[in-house]
Formats: C-alpha cells, structure tokens, sequence
C-alpha cells in the first residue's frame, strides 16, 4: 500500500487521517489480483500477477463503539465475479492458522464466563515452576479435552478457569488432577535425600524467589496481551480505528485465519490493537488507543497475508525432463516395467527405460547436435521454473527445504499407446511433458549390490567427494551418523500416522551412542498449511535407472501443542542398543536402537548417513543414505535396504531458514532470484549467464555418473525386479497386463 492514499492535516491537537479522494479506492480487492486463475501447472504460464495498487483502507481517529457497525464502516464492496461457470467450484481450502479455535475457546473470546472456577490446592506456580512448560500443558489438555483453561489473575494463585461443555470441563479437572499428582511425584523424587546448609539454602532461596517474580512478570505481561484476543466490551471508545475490505467472492476470511481469525493473534499481542472481522460486511476492524501508526502496519500485514495465500494455492510447478543420454547409452526406444506400488493407496507405478537399438554410426554426428539442443531446452525449462518458483517461495512460512534427490523415477498417470510394448524415443520425450502425467521418484537407487562394496566405491570416490572441513582425511574415516524412524498412530487422531525421527550423537569418549534431537512430522497426508511441494522438476535418465528430482517442500512438523505426554514418553524411552563385537551396523544393517512398549509401531526404519562435501565446490554437501527396513521374523537385522543420494548448498538452509521465522504477513528478505542460489564455481567463467546454475547440473552429471557405475557392477540388470523392489512386492502384484499401462 502506498503511502499516498493518506492525506495528513494539521488541527489544533490533533491529526486528521483520511482517505485520499481517489476513484475506486473504497472498492475491496479481489484475490484476481494477487491470482491468476487460469494457469497451468507448467511454467510457461504465468500465476503470480502483482496487486493492484488500490488499499481498500480507511484510518479515522474517531471514537467508535466496535459493536456497532455504524456509518463509519465503509460497506461499498466490489460486486462478486463469476469466473468461467456460475456454479464455480470453491478453491480448496487453505488456512494460516496452525491452531484453530474450539469452542471453549471462541467462548473465552467472546468474553463469556468460565463454566467452572477449578481449586487446585496450591500456588500455580508451585505445581510447575517452568512456565512455558504449564502453558503447553494447559494447551495439551485443552486440545485433548476440547476445552480452555488459564490462570485465574496470576501464577501466585491457586485457581484455574476452564471453558468448554460439561462433559469437557470433566475431562480437564480429571487431567488437571494427574498432572497436579504428576508433578507432586517428581518434586518429591528430586528433593528426597537432598539437604542443603544454611548458606546454601539461603542462596537457593533467593535465587528461586527472583525466578518466581520473572515468571510471574512473564505471565502477566501474557494476560495483558490475552486481552486483545477477546471481542471488545459493548460501549468501549477508541481514539483509532482502521477498516480492510477483504475480497470474501472466493476465499473467506474465517477459512484462512480461523473462526476467530486465531491467526492474527500475534498480530494482536504483538502491536495491542483488537481485531474484528465483520462477516456480513467482509470487513476487518482494528482498533488502538495508542497510534495510528500501528493501525497502518496491521492492516499491511492483513493484505500481505494474501500474497501467502497465493503463494499456497498456486498449483506445484511440476517438470518431467528426459536427459539425453550420450552415444554410447542412446537406444531408440523406450518401454516399461513394473514398479513399487505408491503411498498408503498402493498406487501401482511402472518405471521406463531405453531399449531398442543403438546409433548407426551415420547417425552419431546428428544426435550430439539434436543433444546439445535438447539439454539447453532442458536447462532454460528448469531455471525459468526455479525463478519463477524462487518468486513467490519468500511469502510461504514454514520450514523450507530444498534437495535435488536421487533415485528411480515411476510413472503413475501417462498415456500409453494401447496395444505396443515400447514407444520412440523421441515421443516418449513429448508425451511425458503432457499435462495428464504424474511421476513420482523413488528414493531407492536399487543398487543391487552388498553394503560392504558399495561402501568401497564412496570411500575411494576421492577425485569428487572430501571431507566436510579443512581436513584431507580419508573419506573412509568419515563417521556415519545413525536416525531411527517409527511410523505411528497419532493417539489422538487413529486416521493420522505420524513419523518420528531420533538422531543419534557419538557421546563424550566417541565410543557409544545417545539420542539426540527427536523431530516429530505428520506422515500420512500434508499439513493444511504445507499443502503440497511449490517445486519438483525430475531428469529421468533412462540408460541407467538413476535420475534425480529438484524439489522445493515444506517439513509437516506436528505442532508441538498436538505432542502429548504419551508421544514424549515414548520419544524419550527410546535407547541405543550396542551391537555385538566385530558388528558394524553401516555394513550389516544391525539396529542399534530400542523402543519402548507403549505405542503400536506400524514401521521401524534406520537411516544411516555418510556426509561429504563436493570436491569441486566444496559449499555443495552429498548426503549418502542406507535405509535398512525391520519387520522381518529377526527384529535387528533388516529385511529390506535401500541406498539414496542427496545433494543441497549450505546456501539453500540458510536462506530458507529465514522462511521458519516469519511472523503473519511478512516475507523473507533473501533475494527471490535464482543466482544467489547458485553459486558459480571459481573455475568458472565470469560474467557468464547462469553459469551457477551451469555449474549445479555439471554436478548432478558428475554425481549420475558416479552412480550409473555403483550400479554397473551389479549382475541385476536396472529394473524394478532388482534391489529392494522385489522384495517388497509380492510376485502375484508384478503381473501386469500390457493395456494397463494406459492410465
């Protein structure tokens, strides 16, 4: 919003702001303004259009009862558009609020009055010291039990107010009662056998009593800031007030930031404005009594969270790239072969692959023309699709990743001609780019080969890959670091799987290992607001199996509100089991890892992974992964191992990390090109376009190479009969009759 759409005049003890006599500028904006509607998922076309420049803002200075509507809400609103067809579908729904409101909570909002005042027997503080730790246990309860429950006035009290139904309000005091016996438990186990001397004590004391006075600050400056999450009193006067017409034709407002547009909260809390949404006027009212000035930067932030929207409803940008493979490897046609079944559906995939016959010796001059064309096609389509992708990626909160992986690539929508066994190379290059195919990669590189010759090939990779740091160590030496990964039920939702990783660090003496950090991600389907990956661009190399997948997506991190205690217990029950003697787990695959009892795990997976750096450009990191599968009749050896292959720059996390730490309406300051993502090698030639990006697929070439000879060895030839596949599928689901390759 420009700052012209104000105009300032000078009174005698006071500032008039109204709006600028403009045409159209009391006219709400139309989400067609920060969308375009008609795009396509290839990059070809465009999707993300500038807004326009109309701020449908009003700021008055007048007192105004925020109950009543009142003429000084601007009402005049953009008639609604119809788009193609009058019975045109509502987009899909996107929300920016992580944590939507119960009804206990709308209640709490609505200045409603707690439905039970809850004695507890002692001082808040008193039960849990750590307030942070009692605010996610209230949320916990809340989320469990669907209600809501806070302090009465401070943390020196012993009552709790708790909104919700009967039946809720039950089921809080029961859980309240277990965490208030809970708590009595572990103070009395870590106090027993501990005395302290009179200085000691005193000292102690003193320091507990200066923690309790931050605490309680902490809590009360949190109460204050609460305040402005209700609805105002009936009759209160406000010396500011601002008004944003929101486009409510296609997406609602209540859809995007809750039913009590709990999104904005920290918009709320952070500038103390309240903030109302009018519904039937498709309007937001925000109000201050302590500057204007707040009222203009909340409003911006309001109409920025449009572009967020736009950045998550746009559709993925998804390429399907063939590489043209070198004379040696070229064959004139393609077919198809089974390939794993896909996702909890059990979607079946085939998997192509050249075949047919190699280059006449006439022909060879010709196809390294037509393949130098086809790789620069190739090169401007995918740069255009980052660039383009890079564009709206600075508005997407979250955490970001990007990775080009390695693996095998699937198909499980194309177009097959019925009744042939293999099509022209050539078409199959056009008919993979149509707009009905979708292709997965797998991440298994079906190597087909014992870990323990695979480990001698990466270590003596020594000409493109070097140890992390100034060390000329030998790769051989570079310690693998261990993940342990469990596929369960969320104990709270049954139709929700979660995933939880533990990585395990080396401890103090470098001998045995500890768990570390414990990540938990949501498995089954994507969060609302990660709803799927704004980028994947695959290179399907045909001659080996191997190709690799650009991918920009987002981490579907369970919110730590939704970690119940049962989850903790079990992320902390976990253990490292240490292997027999003369057993390395990077080569047998042996499980150094145990869980407790009290989850149902329906997957056990351990990652082991080698890191090295690039030796020509040593900011590009190559993660090299072991994926041993447990649910065979022996529970530490595995049934199923996969290898995969990753390559990112430390660039591409430290920009993205940015994306982890906005607030609402605001965007990531990182440049939106795609150069500072690619940075040129030192070798390489200044002043070259995209010569960072030139330099990335050199890379990727030097990695596939490296590959297709892990995978030469091999005595299996590069199907999907091979490796870890045949082993997952049962030889009755192999069989596929040619016609259902069309699909």
């Amino acid at each position: 919003m420009a700052d012209d759409y104000f105009r300032v005049r000078e009174k005698t003890n006071a500032l008039e702001w109204q709006v600028k006599e403009e045409p159209g500028v009391h006219q709400g904006n139309t989400i067609d303004s920060y969308f375009n509607q008609d795009s396509h998922h290839d990059f070809d076309e465009d999707r993300l259009s500038e807004p326009h420049s109309e701020a449908p803002v009003v700021v008055e200075p007048r007192a105004t009862d925020p109950q009543k509507p009142g003429p000084q809400a601007p009402t005049t609103r953009k008639p609604a558009q119809t788009i193609g067809s009058k019975n045109l579908p509502r987009r899909q729904k996107i929300t920016l609020s992580a944590k939507q409101d119960n009804a206990a909570k709308i209640a709490f909002r609505n200045n409603n009055p707690p439905a039970q005042i809850v004695e507890m027997g002692r001082p808040i503080q008193d039960i849990e010291p750590n307030v942070g730790s009692m605010s996610r246990t209230f949320e916990q309860i809340g989320v469990r039990t669907g209600s809501f429950i806070l302090p009465q006035r401070s943390l020196g009290e012993s009552q709790l107010l708790v909104w919700g139904n009967p039946k809720q309000v039950s089921l809080a005091v029961n859980e309240l009662k277990a965490w208030r016996y809970q708590a009595s438990m572990r103070a009395a186990s870590s106090t027993k056998g501990q005395r302290l001397g009179k200085d000691a004590f005193a000292e102690n004391k003193s320091f507990i009593g200066s923690q309790y006075a931050a605490d309680e600050r902490i809590a009360k400056l949190d109460a204050q800031r609460r305040e402005y999450q209700k609805v105002p009193e009936p009759g209160t006067q406000f010396r500011y007030n601002g008004y944003f017409l929101w486009p409510n034709d296609e997406i609602r407002a209540t859809d995007l930031f809750g039913p009590s547009c709990e999104a904005l909260d920290p918009l709320r809390m952070e500038y103390r404005v309240y903030i109302i949404f009018d519904e039937a006027r498709s309007v937001f009212k925000v109000f201050s009594n302590s500057s204007v000035e707040k009222i203009y930067t909340v409003i911006q932030r309001i109409e920025n969270t449009i572009k967020e929207f736009v950045a998550r409803d746009d559709r993925p940008m998804v390429l399907y790239l063939v590489e043209p493979p070198t004379t040696d490897k070229h064959r004139d046609s393609v077919h198809m072969v089974p390939g794993p079944l896909i996702g909890p559906s059990r979607t079946p995939s085939r998997i192509p692959q050249s075949c047919g016959n190699k280059l006449e010796p006439i022909d060879v001059v010709d196809w390294e023309l037509e393949a130098n064309e086809s790789a620069s096609r190739n090169q401007i389509r995918m740069s255009t699709a980052i660039s383009k992708v890079l564009e709206r990626i600075p508005y997407i909160r979250g955490h970001l990743r990007m990775r080009a992986q390695f693996g095998t690539f699937a198909l499980i929508k194309f177009q097959w001609p019925p009744g042939v066994t293999s099509v022209p190379l050539t078409q199959f290059e056009t008919d993979v780019q149509s707009a009905g195919t979708r292709g997965t990669l797998i991440r298994d590189l079906q190597l087909g080969r014992p870990a323990r010759d695979v480990l001698h090939d990466i270590h003596h990779a020594d000409d493109l890959f070097q140890t992390i740091g100034i060390s000329d160590d030998s790769l051989a030496t570079v310690p693998p670091q261990y993940t342990a990964i469990f596929y369960l039920r969320h104990p709270d939702k049954a139709e929700e799987m979660i995933q939880l990783e533990v990585d395990f660090k080396t401890d103090a003496a470098g001998g045995e290992f500890e768990p570390s950090k414990a990540l938990w991600r949501k498995a089954s389907k994507p969060d609302a607001v990660s709803q799927a990956a704004p980028l994947e661009a695959s290179n399907v190399r045909l001659h080996s199996g191997i190709s690799w997948q650009l991918k920009i997506s987002a981490d579907n991190l369970v919110d730590p509100s939704r970690i119940t205690s049962r989850m903790e217990t079990f992320a902390s029950g976990i253990e490292y089991k240490k292997p027999p003697p003369k057993t390395n787990p990077a080569v047998s695959g042996y499980k150094i890892f145990t869980s407790p009892g009290n989850f149902a795990v329906l997957g056990t997976e351990q990652r082991t992974t080698f890191r090295y750096s690039l030796k020509k450009q040593a900011g590009y990191i190559v993660e090299i992964q072991r994926y041993d599968v447990y649910d065979g009749d022996n529970p530490r050896l595995p049934s199923t191992t996969q290898w995969a292959l990753s390559l990112y720059h430390r660039e591409w996390d430290l920009k993205l990390s940015e994306n982890a730490k906005l607030g609402v309406g605001h965007a990531a300051s990182w440049n939106p090109s795609a150069n500072p993502f690619f940075t040129p090698d030192k070798s390489s030639a200044s002043g070259v376009a995209d010569a960072g990006f030139k330099d990335f697929l050199g890379h990727t070439r030097a990695i596939g190479r490296f590959l297709d000879g892990l995978k030469a060895d091999s005595r299996e030839p590069a199907t999907a009969t091979s490796g870890s596949t045949k082993e997952r599928q049962p030889a009755d689901e192999r069989k596929v009759d040619e016609q259902q390759l069309l699909f």
